[in-house]
């Protein structure tokens, strides 16, 4: 009961971390402009280009470690991959509604003879 839990914490905040990589590499990059150069911003605009480069990758390694996971996971037990649809959500020709047109006489503009 623990393991989806547990799997939901590691994937459910690769957003948080990689807005966070961004922020804190640019406001790095933002301190070194006041402190070193006033009045430029290299440092900002560079440190965000590193925080982006290093969130995605940090993300797609994210995204391999989790396609690992399901891998593992489909191994250990094949018939839990297969998907199944639940016959009472799908709609049967013979229960669709009539078309507006067919419950009103004809569908066509003015009185209906």
């Amino acid at each position: 009961m623990l393991r989806p839990w547990k799997e939901l914490g590691r994937y459910g905040s690769v957003g948080i971390e990689l807005v966070l990589t961004v922020l804190i590499v640019g406001g790095i990059g933002h301190w070194l402009d006041l402190r070193y150069w006033p009045g430029k911003s290299w440092g900002l605009v560079l440190g965000s280009v590193m925080g982006v480069a290093v969130g995605f990758r940090n993300l797609v390694r994210t995204a391999q470690k989790m396609q690992r996971d399901i891998e593992r996971a489909e191994a250990q037990d094949p018939g839990a991959s297969r998907w199944t649809v639940d016959e009472n959500w799908l709609h049967h020709d013979s229960e669709r509604p009539a078309k507006p047109e067919d419950r009103h006489g004809g569908g066509g503009h003015g009185s209906p003879n």
